[in-house]
């Protein structure tokens, strides 16, 4: 699970309220839009930062119109089995992949999660 991004010098953490992350437009412009939503929260969208692969998948997310979109970051944070946190330096010009989901005029953007390859499964 991501845990956090860095962006042009500035930290964007899930631990802080309301954080939101920066997504490319097509048009090449950014647009900051609200990350996930909390644990606990009264809300039609899904908890937590991260959307599954899989479940994105297996349609859970369709109610909610999703788009592909693209997180830029400089490097991401992800917490190891310890919970310390292990930041991971992106190379230039590289993305997160995200899906923004949609609800009435609300949005959030979640970042896209898939299995773990074998080599990084301590992180």
């Amino acid at each position: 699970m991501c845990s956090g991004i860095e962006y042009e010098g500035q930290m964007h953490l899930w631990k802080d309220q309301e954080v939101h992350l920066p997504v490319r437009l097509r048009d090449g412009s950014l647009k900051w839009i609200r990350w996930g939503e909390r644990h606990g929260v009264q809300s039609p969208f899904f908890q937590g930062p991260c959307a599954r692969l899989e479940s994105i998948k297996e349609r859970k997310w369709n109610r909610f119109n999703p788009r592909s979109v693209k997180i830029v970051m400089d490097r991401y944070m992800e917490r190891d089995l310890k919970n310390k946190p292990y930041w991971v330096k992106a190379p230039e010009g590289a993305v997160l992949q995200g899906l923004l989901a949609t609800w009435g005029d609300e949005q959030r953007v979640y970042v896209v999660t898939m299995e773990t390859p074998a080599e990084f499964q301590h992180v």
